[in-house]
């Protein structure tokens, strides 16, 4: 059963207001006596004699309101003068700010000696003009608390209070009637065993409107079929709601038994809540297909397709995936993954782009070395982020012998059997602290910390003091020294031994830093402040590390993730299946962070090999995994694709495994940047953002396919042509029906990965027969279906 983010126990509730079913998280109490009572009860009184808190009542209060909003006095000038922090939390410049002393003819904003006669209560009952227009009602609730606050001294925060959590219920709203809705009650719980409810100074936001739509206080009204989160903001608490309206107004039967892979199960449960049924299964040629180009990157040579269609067995696509898995192109193509969010860029390094390509290379096959070993995801990720320059005892002048032998023309040294990739660290793309911090946080975590770098995050629990505290790690990471130039690079390329900057990673002096929602760590002087960091990611129980790989993978196989971006984890954005996604983190660090394990329990999964084709229940259908979603082959997969496509016979197998020419392989980084990559969405690597990355399809695609003077000259120079010529116009030619009927089959097997049709077949019969030849009728069908969604698209 889906729980609240907040609950400790979750139960069912019978409330059936509204034909909604409700499921509701039973609130553990945390002291004697009942919660206390909502500000809006209590604050309704003319009389009432209670102080408001600052930070408890008084900012939340003016963020329902929209008052430290980035359009109104949050934003970074102010508005008429007078600043908030944005989103609140900066209590102290909050407090500042509102008692300031009057600086125009309107007044104070607070007044404790006439109350009424502030301007923080005339301008937004309109007493005073205000170009925010009316946020209160005189004499409301709302009026009246800000009042008393004033009335009683209005009083800053002596110091901060903690929020433990936020309890909502219901926690879980599955509306039946298309009619219906609900109203969100929402308790904190506070440190001190205080619980108080704080429904009207909450800030409530729908994830998607087109399912539900919420308003400022917290009536929820369904507007249509799916499933989204209600979010609710009080404080430094951030917690989200699941709602669902299944199809009809009815879930299906949960499914009863046991399901091969435990995936199914938890998409299976959703699935029936939703009342959806998913797609039936893909063919066998559709995923044969498929997985080869989201493992592999490649496409299945004609040879393949035929002997995977002809095989029999029940457990052929398990065999199937365990021969991809082992293949070389799959750590090739899933070293082009890893090196995405890692950051891998020739113009990242330095400015000088021929060394900035050298380095992304060697950094390139370090980490291919390792997924083809497949070496544990957190021993890879260690030697990244607790990497060397100088390794043990070497000196200065040793490492730039070291670093020279690996950019040598002749005989270069193997720089993937270094210990440790220190090029992470050394980019000039991260050398302040704060790009560190934001870089490493993507990178591992799947966090998002830009907005926290100058205001209290939006969306998540992080605080300015929390990123500044964060960055304080990477305060004595860097590299020292200059890189080398053009000239010192061609001289190191010609063999001689030049300067290389080294990196350097240690504290001047004792520290005590904070780690992002944790507890703090002592590093002593002089020793290096990434270990505590990469010890606290490798701990079984951290939220992000492992959490945000496995969402990752899952998003490359799915087209989305069960966090959706997946470099996004914030409360405001949860899982779409958690139960799922705990259950696939556990059984990754189970396995001692094995990514073929990851790779395989997906990709064997009914959910992952259901076909693109809608039922009349699931055609919406983006983030349930009732069907596969097409989705255009990246730029790498796209360049290798025509390049098999239209080669010799005998030359696929060479194409296909030679990854010194592959872009999915070893040509990925001296490809970067160049027009097919760009056209193709292939990114610069250059943001902390998995965006980057683009999937979709453009115009500008359309046009490649089409005329592009690269695809020409596949055509044109198509060895696979040749061989058809030399056998159809040749000498001792003799080309029969047979013949014929073979070569469309093959056009077929090399582009789309199955047999045409026989629609299909009569059609580019009929072609043949009315081209000049059959070389140039058979070039005309590859280029068709080249220029096919069935070739651009994975399906």
């Amino acid at each position: 059963m889906s729980r609240s983010p907040a609950c400790r126990i979750a139960g069912r509730s019978p409330l059936s207001m509204f034909a909604v079913v409700l499921l509701v998280g039973c609130l553990a109490p945390v002291q004697a006596g009942e919660a206390v009572r909502p500000v809006s009860e209590r604050f309704a009184a003319p009389d009432v004699r209670e102080v408001p808190d600052f930070q408890k009542h008084v900012i939340p209060l003016l963020g329902r309101l929209g008052c430290n909003s980035a359009k109104c006095h949050g934003s970074f000038q102010g508005q008429g003068g007078f600043r908030l922090s944005l989103f609140g939390f900066d209590f102290a410049s909050d407090h500042a700010a509102l008692t300031a002393e009057a600086t125009s003819e309107d007044g104070a904003r607070v007044k404790t000696t006439s109350a009424a006669d502030s301007l923080v209560l005339r301008k937004p009952t309109l007493k005073t003009d205000h170009e925010g227009g009316k946020r209160l009602e005189a004499g409301g609730w709302e009026h009246r608390l800000l009042l008393r606050w004033i009335e009683a001294g209005a009083k800053g925060s002596q110091a901060a209070r903690d929020l433990v959590r936020l309890d909502v219920s219901p926690a879980e709203i599955v509306f039946r009637d298309r009619r219906a809705d609900v109203s969100l009650k929402v308790m904190a719980v506070w440190k001190d065993g205080t619980r108080e409810d704080v429904t009207g100074l909450c800030r409530f936001r729908s994830n998607d409107d087109s399912v539900v739509t919420v308003d400022a206080k917290g009536h929820a009204v369904v507007a249509g079929v799916g499933d989204t989160h209600i979010v609710v903001f009080y404080d430094n608490g951030v917690t989200a709601v699941p709602v669902m309206r299944p199809r009809d107004g009815r879930s299906l039967d949960p499914p009863d038994g046991t399901f091969a892979n435990p995936i199914d199960g938890f998409v299976a449960t959703k699935l029936a809540k939703l009342g959806m049924r998913p797609s039936a299964v893909c063919s066998d040629a559709e995923f044969l297909r498929r997985a080869s180009i989201d493992i592999t990157g490649s496409l299945p040579t004609p040879d393949e397709v035929e002997s995977f269609l002809a095989s029999k067995g029940p457990r052929k696509r398990s065999r199937k995936i365990n021969e991809l898995l082992g293949r070389p192109e799959y750590a090739a193509w899933w070293t082009n993954k890893i090196c995405d969010f890692t950051g891998c860029s020739p113009t990242a390094q330095t400015a000088v782009l021929e060394v900035g390509q050298a380095l992304s290379i060697q950094w390139y096959r370090w980490v291919h070395r390792r997924v083809a070993e497949n070496l544990g995801y957190d021993k890879l990720v260690e030697g990244i982020v607790l990497s060397e320059g100088r390794q043990g005892d070497q000196t200065t002048g040793e490492y730039s012998a070291e670093m020279s032998s690996y950019v040598r023309r002749e005989d270069p040294a193997d720089f993937s059997t270094r210990k440790t990739m220190p090029h992470y660290w050394t980019r000039n793309s991260i050398a302040k602290p704060k790009s560190k911090a934001l870089a490493f946080a993507h990178s591992f975590l799947g966090i998002q910390l830009q907005c926290a770098e100058c205001h209290k995050h939006p969306f998540d629990r992080w605080t300015q003091r929390d990123f500044t505290e964060f960055t304080r790690f990477f305060e004595g990471v860097g590299a020292r020294g200059k890189g080398p130039g053009f000239p010192q690079f061609a001289a190191a390329r010609a063999g001689e031994v030049i300067r290389w900057p080294f990196l350097v990673a240690r504290t001047d002096e004792p520290l005590e830093l904070q780690l992002l929602g944790s507890g703090t760590v002592s590093i002593e002087a002089g020793a290096d402040p990434r270990r505590p960091i990469m010890e606290w990611m490798s701990d079984p129980t951290n939220p992000w590390f492992a959490r945000a790989f496995v969402n990752r993978v899952w998003a490359s196989y799915f087209h989305v993730g069960i966090v959706e971006p997946p470099d996004a984890f914030t409360p405001a954005n949860p899982p779409s299946h958690p139960a799922l996604l705990k259950w696939l983190t556990r059984g990754f660090v189970d396995n001692k962070f094995n990514m073929k394990w990851l790779h395989r329990q997906i990709t064997d999964s009914q959910a992952y090999q259901r076909s693109w084709k809608p039922n009349a229940t699931n055609r919406q259908d983006r983030r349930n995994f009732s069907r596969a979603i097409p989705r255009r082959l990246p730029a790498e997969v796209v360049y290798d694709a025509v390049k098999q496509a239209t080669a010799a016979t005998d030359k696929l197998q060479v194409i296909r495994g030679n990854l010194k020419r592959r872009a999915t392989g070893f040509l990925s980084m001296r490809m970067a940047g160049t027009y097919a990559m760009n056209v193709f969405g292939k990114p610069s690597r250059s943001l902390n953002c998995d965006c980057e990355r683009v999937n979709q399809p453009s115009l500008l695609q359309a046009v490649f396919l089409h005329n592009d003077p690269l695809i020409r000259m596949r055509l044109d120079e198509s060895g696979w042509i040749d061989e058809v010529a030399e056998a159809a116009t040749g000498p001792k030619a003799k080309a029969t029906a047979a013949d014929r009927a073979r070569w469309i089959r093959l056009a077929w097997l090399r582009t789309v990965g199955r047999p045409p049709s026989e629609t299909e077949v009569s059609r580019a019969e009929r072609h043949l027969a009315t081209s000049k030849s059959i070389p140039d009728g058979l070039r005309d069908l590859l280029w068709a279906l080249i220029n096919t969604k069935e070739f651009v698209l994975n399906h």
